[in-house]
């Protein structure tokens, strides 16, 4: 999904006053819908357009039914936002800018001006202009658009276009599993392992003058911390995108992931809660997800149960995991997280996209002139899949 955002023109202020006019009368219609809405259990459009609707015309007799109808969807839509974020309310949800989507009602295409369009205002159906940039004018004849969205920003009004740029799924063919982790940012079933050092450590040493500001209290620490959390947040947003389009990097049509939902609520009795805490695991499960169906590839989420103690090669729970390695029955000695990362990618039932999982130790207790088990003949052929 693509949103372009631009200004809209008319040769007349009377049409753009009109319409402002209209962002006017929706915000009064959310926010009586919403003193409305506030402490009902039930999210009913039924009922709330029962209470909302003679009100909102008793208030402003010109205001068009449709935008009443549309501030009553909006407001039961910020409900059910809250209620599915839990956050508690104290009051009742406010509308303070102006802004709304308009849907086949309130809009239409000009026939005539393939670049304008005709908008619904407090006085009747008018045809605005908005500036057509290179970028804009491809997208347009590139892609359909959804319902635009409507808003007023400095006294200007703009219009925002989304363009569904989604490429047709691919069949299924070949998996690619991802292990994602804390101090390896994301271990890849094709041997490529994934990790920003100088980020972890630019990330450990914010992390600790923020400590030491916090402790402070002063208010020109506190300054200080609030401009590096913003700064920390911004770094952590980059490098999510970056770890997704390296993951991305590969033949593989298909993504395999872990399904960590709430893994940062559980107990951990020997690991660093604090430094998982650090990992925004499900932010880059969304960026992966929507980068790869962007894309045409798909995203499978499988259950993480034993991915880190179970041999990859022979599918069975033996051998030790011990940091960053993993001592199988066989001898071979792996790397922890492509091992891992292979499991998850075998439980898609796809053919897998590997590589080598070989941490580079020698075969333990295997003499050199000892024949290799078909396990440890598997490893060493493995051939590295390069994205």
């Amino acid at each position: 999904m693509i949103s372009y955002n631009t200004q809209l023109l008319s040769n007349n202020q009377e049409d753009l006053n009109d319409l402002k006019q209209l962002l006017e009368y929706h915000k009064v219609a959310f926010n009586v819908a919403s003193k409305e809405q506030f402490g009902q259990e039930k999210n009913s459009i039924v009922l709330l357009h029962e209470k909302t609707y003679s009100k909102v015309r008793f208030l402003h007799p010109t205001i068009p039914s449709q935008v009443v109808i549309r501030a009553e969807q909006e407001c039961l839509s910020s409900y059910r936002t809250a209620k599915s974020n839990k956050h508690k309310l104290k009051k009742p949800i406010e509308k303070k800018n102006l802004s709304m989507r308009l849907d086949k009602r309130l809009y239409s295409k000009n026939k005539d001006d393939k670049y304008s369009i005709n908008i619904t205002t407090s006085n009747k159906r008018k045809s605005f202009k908005y500036v057509v940039y290179p970028r804009l004018k491809e997208l347009l004849d590139k892609y359909p658009h959804q319902d635009p969205l409507i808003y007023e920003n400095n006294g200007k009004l703009f219009i925002s276009f989304c363009f569904d740029n989604k490429i047709e799924k691919q069949k299924s063919k070949l998996a690619l599993g991802v292990d994602i982790g804390m101090r390896v940012s994301a271990a890849c079933s094709d041997g490529r392992i994934i990790v920003d050092r100088k980020f972890n450590g630019d990330k450990r040493k914010l992390r600790h003058l923020k400590d030491n500001l916090k402790s402070k209290g002063t208010k020109s620490a506190r300054t200080h911390f609030r401009k590096l959390r913003h700064k920390e947040a911004n770094k952590n947003r980059n490098q999510t995108h970056l770890i997704a389009n390296k993951v991305l990097e590969t033949n593989a049509d298909t993504i395999v992931l872990e399904n960590l939902k709430g893994i940062k609520a559980k107990k951990h009795k020997f690991q660093n809660k604090r430094a998982i805490s650090q990992v925004p695991l499900f932010e880059l499960r969304r960026v992966i997800t929507y980068k790869a169906e962007n894309a045409g590839k798909s995203v499978i989420l499988v259950n993480p149960s034993y991915t880190s103690q179970i041999d990859s090669l022979t599918n069975k729970r033996e051998g030790i995991r011990k940091g960053r390695r993993f001592y199988a029955k066989s001898g071979l000695v792996y790397d922890a997280d492509l091992n891992a990362s292979r499991n998850i990618a075998n439980r898609s039932k796809l053919p897998v996209s590997y590589g080598n999982i070989l941490d580079g130790q020698a075969l333990v207790n295997v003499p050199i002139v000892c024949k290799p088990s078909a396990a440890q003949a598997a490893a060493l052929q493995a051939p590295m899949a390069l994205a």
